[in-house]
C-alpha cells in the first residue's frame, strides 16, 4: 500500500517537472534561434521482492517504485526563416551553431541577431564576439557580404569565414542563458549554408505545447485521485479493520 503511495507520488514529481519544461518553452516562443526542451522519463530501477517464513526466504517477483525525471532533451529541428533586410542577420540552414567568444570560455548559439560593435567586430546581443576561421570576425568597412558558404567579404574583398561546429558528443550540450550552449566535450566543424538577411525562429510549437500541458494536468490528476484512494483504504483498514469487535 505505501509503495503504491510512493509510486502515485513519484508520478506527480515528473508531471511537475514536465510542466515547468513546458512553461520554460512556451514562454521563449518568440527567442530568436530557441530550441525547446523535451522531458525524458524513466521507471526506477527495478527490485527484488522476498516472501521469508521459517523455512528460508524465497524471490516472489521485482517490482518498479515509480518514475524518475532522468533528463531534459534538446530537440535541435530547425526553426522557420523569417527575412530581416538586416545584413548582419543570419541563419544556419541545417546542422550546425555559431561559435562565440565569451568571458567564460567558448560557447555555441543558433541565435544569429548580431551587430557590430563599436571597435568593428560583429557581436551578439550582449557584445560577445563571433568567431571566424581566423578570430573574431572584423567588419571595417560597409558593403558586408556573408556568402552561403559562410564567407565574409568586406567591399568586395574575403576577410574571414564564419566559423560553424557542434559537439562531438550531441549529449554534452548543456543550456546556458541568453541562448548560449556550453559543450563539455569536444566540438566538430560543419559546414551548412548560411543565409544573410535572415534569422532562424524557436523551434517552439504553441499548438503541440498546450496539448501538453493538457495531458500534464490529467496524469496530475490521476495521480492526485490514486493517493485519495489509496488513503481512504489505509484509514479504514486503521480504524476499522483492526477493530476488535
Amino acid at each position: 500500500m505505501f509503495r503504491g503511495l510512493y509510486t502515485a507520488a513519484t508520478g506527480m514529481n515528473y508531471q511537475l517537472n514536465r510542466q515547468d519544461v513546458i512553461a520554460n518553452n512556451l514562454a521563449n516562443i518568440s527567442t530568436v534561434g530557441y530550441k525547446k526542451d523535451e522531458t525524458v522519463g524513466s521507471a526506477f530501477h527495478e527490485r527484488l521482492v522476498l516472501a521469508t517464513d521459517r523455512l528460508g526466504t524465497d524471490p516472489i517477483g521485482r517490482i518498479s517504485l515509480g518514475v524518475n525525471t532522468e533528463n531534459n532533451y534538446i530537440d535541435q529541428s530547425v526553426g522557420r526563416f523569417v527575412p530581416t533586410d538586416n545584413p548582419l542577420d543570419l541563419a544556419i540552414h541545417g546542422e550546425g551553431y555559431f561559435v562565440i567568444q565569451t568571458r567564460n570560455g567558448i560557447r555555441l548559439t543558433r541565435n544569429g541577431n548580431f551587430t557590430r560593435d563599436l571597435e568593428g567586430f560583429l557581436v551578439t546581443a550582449e557584445g560577445e564576439r563571433v568567431l571566424g576561421a581566423d578570430g573574431p570576425i572584423e567588419l571595417n568597412g560597409e558593403d558586408i557580404l556573408i556568402a552561403q558558404d559562410g564567407s565574409v567579404q568586406i567591399n568586395g574583398r574575403t576577410v574571414n569565414q564564419l566559423l560553424l561546429a557542434e559537439p562531438a558528443d550531441p549529449n554534452s550540450l548543456i543550456k546556458e542563458g541568453h541562448n548560449r550552449f556550453r559543450v563539455d566535450g569536444g566540438l566538430v566543424q560543419r559546414e551548412a549554408l548560411i543565409e544573410q538577411g535572415m534569422l532562424e525562429q524557436s523551434n517552439v510549437n504553441s499548438v503541440q505545447e498546450m496539448v501538453k500541458m493538457i495531458e500534464v494536468t490529467r496524469a496530475y490528476e490521476s495521480n492526485q485521485k490514486v493517493i485519495a484512494v489509496m488513503d481512504t483504504v489505509m484509514n479504514k483498514v486503521a480504524n476499522e479493520i483492526g477493530r476488535i469487535s
